[in-house]
C-alpha cells in the first residue's frame, strides 16, 4: 500500500509540475494547487502508468513479458568475402598480396571467408604442407575464425596433402565418408554454404560420392540461398580450359544438373588466375583466382560477362535477403566491378 502511495504521489508531482512549468513558458499567470489539480487528475492515470512501468514486479514472470518487434528482415542482410589462389604468397613480406587482401577484408568487417584453393604453391609431403599452410594461417589470423577453404590443386600435389590439409584446419566434418573437412556444408543467417572437392580423390572432378551426398543436403535444405564453392571451375573461360571439371564434361554436367535442380544461388571458384562472372543455365559461376598467384590470359571476347587481370583481387558478396551483389575489389581495395541479381 505504502509503495502504491509513492508512485502516485511522484505521478501527481510529475504531472502537476509539468502543468505548471508549461503556464509559465508561456507568460500565463500561476493558479493554485486546487485548478492545477482539476485540470490534471485525467492525466493522472497515464503517468502513473509509465511509472509503475518502470518498477520491477517480483511476480511476474519475464517469459510472459512481450517482445520488441523483431525488426524487418532480420538475419537476412550479412556479407562474406572470397578470395582465392594465394600460392605466391610470402612469410617474410608485410606488403604481399595475400597480406594486403586480408587487411581489406578485415576492414569491411565481413562475417565470413572463403578461400577458393591453392593456399600454397607446391604440396608434396606432409610435413612441407603442415608448414605451409600454417604459415598460411598466421598471415590469415585476424579472419582465420571465419575463414572457411576448398583445397586446390596445389594443396594436394599426387594426393598427398589431405591428412597435412585435416591436422592444418578445424573445418566441418558433416561431408560424406572419406571427405572429412574437404567436403561439408552449414548454414549462415538465412543462407547455406557448401565446400566440395575438386582435386581429391582424383582430380578435375567431383566425384559420384560427393554427388550423392550433395543432393541429400541440398533436398533437405529451405534457406533461401545456397552457396557453393570448390578449386576448379566447370566451365572455365580462358587458361584453364580443359585443364577443370570440363576434361570430364559426363561428371560435370552431372554436377551442374543437381545444381539447377536445387537452384543454387551462385558458385565460386579459383583455378584461373583472373575475376570472372559466366552464367551457366541461370547460374552464375564466379572465378576468384588472382589474389596472390600470377596473371592468366583474359578470356575471347564473349565468353564471360566480365573479366578482370590482376593481382590482389578479391570479392565482398553482400546477402539482403534474396538479392545479391558481387563486387571485384583490387590490392588498393578500389571498387573494379560491382553486380546484382537475385536468384
Amino acid at each position: 500500500m505504502k509503495k502504491t502511495f509513492v508512485v502516485f504521489a511522484i505521478a501527481l508531482f510529475a504531472c502537476f509540475a509539468s502543468r505548471v512549468g508549461a503556464q509559465s513558458s508561456d507568460s500565463k499567470p500561476l493558479v493554485s494547487f486546487r485548478g492545477v489539480l482539476s485540470g490534471i487528475l485525467k492525466d493522472i492515470g497515464t503517468e502513473a502508468t509509465h511509472i509503475i512501468s518502470g518498477v520491477h514486479n517480483p511476480f511476474s514472470s519475464s517469459a510472459t513479458q512481450p517482445s520488441p518487434p523483431a525488426p524487418e528482415n532480420e538475419g537476412e542482410s550479412f556479407s562474406f568475402a572470397v578470395m582465392g589462389d594465394t600460392q605466391n604468397f610470402s612469410t617474410g613480406n608485410p606488403k604481399g598480396n595475400f597480406q594486403t587482401v586480408v587487411g581489406n577484408i578485415a576492414k569491411d568487417n565481413v562475417d565470413l571467408v572463403f578461400s577458393t584453393g591453392d593456399l600454397t604453391g607446391s604440396c608434396e609431403s606432409y610435413s612441407e604442407c603442415l608448414k605451409k599452410h600454417n604459415n598460411w594461417k598466421n598471415i590469415d589470423a585476424p579472419l582465420l575464425s571465419k575463414t572457411y577453404a576448398a583445397m586446390g590443386n596445389h594443396d594436394n600435389i599426387n594426393n598427398r596433402g589431405v591428412k597435412a590439409w585435416q591436422d592444418a584446419f578445424n573445418f566441418p566434418t558433416n561431408g560424406p565418408a572419406g571427405f572429412s573437412e574437404l567436403a561439408y556444408s552449414f548454414d549462415f543467417e538465412n543462407s547455406h554454404f557448401i565446400v566440395l572437392s575438386s582435386d581429391s580423390p582424383d582430380m578435375h572432378q567431383i566425384n559420384g560420392v560427393q554427388r550423392v551426398w550433395l543432393e541429400k543436403d541440398l533436398a533437405a535444405e529451405k534457406k533461401d540461398n545456397t552457396f557453393v564453392f570448390f578449386h576448379e571451375p566447370a566451365f572455365p573461360v580462358s587458361s584453364k580450359v580443359g585443364e577443370s571439371l570440363d576434361k570430364y564434361p559426363g561428371e560435370r554436367d552431372a554436377l551442374w544438373q543437381i545444381f539447377g535442380k536445387y537452384s543454387v544461388t551462385a558458385v565460386f571458384n579459383g583455378h584461373e588466375h583472373i575475376v570472372s562472372r559466366r552464367k551457366v543455365d541461370d547460374i552464375y559461376q564466379f572465378v576468384f583466382g588472382s589474389t596472390d598467384s600470377f596473371d592468366h590470359a583474359l578470356p575471347d571476347p564473349g565468353v564471360a560477362e566480365y573479366a578482370n587481370r590482376g593481382q590482389g583481387r578479391f570479392g565482398v558478396v553482400s546477402v539482403n535477403g534474396k538479392e545479391i551483389t558481387v563486387k571485384t575489389y583490387s590490392a588498393d581495395n578500389q571498387d573494379l566491378n560491382s553486380f546484382t541479381f537475385s536468384k
